[in-house]
């Protein structure tokens, strides 16, 4: 469902270009190809004006928040969203055609080093190709990388997918402990399937981005796991109130002060949990930047 929507949006932005291209290639009598490098054009600047507008309703509606950087910060940030935001359209619109899973690459060491993808809400298992070829190359497999359905889905029932998945994982690695990233809301999926787990079922819980205190911006979207993620949720009241400085295993946040989706940013920090802070990305960067990816290598054990 997630690469038919995200297939849609990509469909929505090619027409709209195309529709530039033709207006301006007839408006000023256009070689073709000067229509069609204006086309080009827009379609490269739409996920530059999306991921500029999030920004802005982030830092104009959203609660006043401390240390986010100079502005060269978020000029770094904006640029690194709006690539990712790109990157990801496609690679989720091509989900369906591509592989996703790996098996433990050929001369990895025994015992077996699993680990589980989490994404965010309305995203795809695509997302993290960039960070699952990083994994591969320090040997760690297999990684699998799981579908959140339905997308607008309840984040306890998508816990239960997610708990299933990784017995599963284990069973197969001989028992071997499972490492989980996620990214967004996949870092409360991962919480609340703790909770349903063993202790020795995972190894550690490494999250980028994950709105574990919640985002203003839910408030503004309809939806369960929205209203979930909310900054007063009793859902998420009371799994802090279960798990925050006192987890079974450990636990690594990784944001960024210039989060666009995730406000305030320092909401993706846990008490008790290993915390590093970046700066100059954005929500969808935290998947495929290389800080944020050397960031996620250097904390697994």
């Amino acid at each position: 469902m997630a690469a038919r929507y995200w297939r849609l949006l990509f469909l929505s932005e090619l027409a709209l270009a195309t529709a530039f291209a033709m207006r301006v290639g007839v408006a000023f009598k256009l070689p073709l190809a000067l229509a069609v490098l204006a086309g080009l054009g827009v379609l490269l600047l739409l996920p530059g004006a999306l991921a500029g507008l999030s920004f802005v309703i982030a830092g104009v509606m959203g609660p006043p928040q401390r240390g986010r950087g100079t502005f060269i910060d978020l000029l770094r940030a904006w640029v690194s969203e709006s690539v990712a935001l790109q990157r990801a359209t496609l690679a989720m619109s091509l989900e369906p055609w591509r592989r996703f899973d790996y098996d433990s690459p050929p001369g990895a060491p025994q015992p077996p080093k699993p680990v589980l993808l989490i994404h965010g809400i309305v995203c795809s298992r695509a997302v993290w190709r960039p960070l699952a070829n990083a994994l591969r190359g320090q040997e760690f497999g297999p990684i699998r990388a799981v579908n959140l359905e339905p997308l607008l889905g309840n984040i306890d029932s998508h816990a239960k997918s997610v708990a299933t998945v990784i017995r599963q994982l284990r069973c197969k690695c001989g028992g071997a402990r499972v490492t989980i990233i996620a990214h967004s809301m996949g870092g409360l999926v991962a919480r609340a399937a703790l909770r349903l787990l063993e202790a020795d079922d995972i190894r550690q819980i490494v999250t980028l981005g994950s709105p574990h205190h919640g985002t203003w911006l839910a408030q503004l979207l309809p939806g369960l796991p929205y209203r979930q993620m909310q900054p007063d949720s009793e859902w998420l009241a009371a799994l802090n109130a279960a798990q925050e400085g006192r987890f079974p295993v450990p636990v690594t946040c990784i944001y960024s002060t210039n989060d666009n989706l995730v406000t305030p940013s320092r909401s993706a920090a846990l008490q008790g949990a290993t915390r590093f802070e970046l700066r100059g990305l954005g929500h969808l960067s935290l998947l495929s930047a290389r800080p944020a990816i050397d960031c996620t290598l250097r904390v697994l054990v």
